[in-house]
């Protein structure tokens, strides 16, 4: 009985939606395509209820437009249950380019924080890249923090959410193209943690 009151209590987050399009990318030809890698991340108390690979994927390769427009599409579904707010979960995205001999090189990184409030939002990911960073220079540094070059690994999620400042604060970075999310948030038993949602309009009941 204890075991499921504490359920009861806790804090449910669902997202649901996609890793829309990608746009603004430089130096690309007209027959290289872009994949995305990305992560869902957050602290500790923070548990998955969906299967593994939810917070772990891979969009497929899509070509620019004639705007210059990456479409994915891809589908997102995480859905965390917590005890604690401390590290509200994050998405990191890595930009791939594979090119026409089928070789596949880094384009850039990015994160960005998940809503907090319920509802829809449209997320745009702003991505960089380390500057002159030459793909051996990349695998070194991807084998500095623990990881494979070519991989999201959580040396490198760590790197990208600015918690190891120490190598951080020594990249010299330019910004690359942008990332785009349409996602809708669920939360359930916010308002036991403290997070405050706004009433509806039309005067309907609030959210417990």
């Amino acid at each position: 009985m204890a075991t499921k009151a504490a359920e009861e209590a806790s804090l449910e987050v669902h997202y649901i939606g996609e890793l829309e399009v990608g746009w603004e990318f430089p130096a690309l030809e007209s027959n290289e395509g872009l994949f995305v890698d990305y992560s869902a991340d957050a602290g500790s108390e923070w548990l998955p209820i969906a299967r593994k690979e939810g917070f772990v994927g891979q969009t497929q390769t899509s070509y620019a437009d004639a705007g210059g427009v990456y479409v994915f599409n891809h589908p997102i579904d995480f859905h965390f249950i917590a005890d604690s707010l401390d590290r509200w979960p994050r998405l990191h995205v890595q930009v791939f380019k594979l090119d026409a001999a089928g070789r596949v090189e880094t384009v850039s990184y990015g994160s960005v924080n998940l809503p907090s409030m319920s509802g829809h939002s449209e997320i745009t990911c702003r991505t960089w890249r380390p500057l002159n960073m030459s793909t051996f220079d990349e695998a070194r540094a991807a084998h500095a923090v623990g990881g494979d070059a070519g991989m999201l690994p959580a040396g490198r999620a760590d790197i990208l959410d600015g918690r190891v400042p120490e190598v951080r604060s020594k990249m010299v970075t330019k910004t690359s193209g942008t990332v785009c999310l349409s996602l809708d948030t669920v939360l359930r038993n916010a308002g036991k943690h403290g997070i405050l949602l706004p009433h509806r309009a039309s005067g309907g009941a609030g959210s417990k």
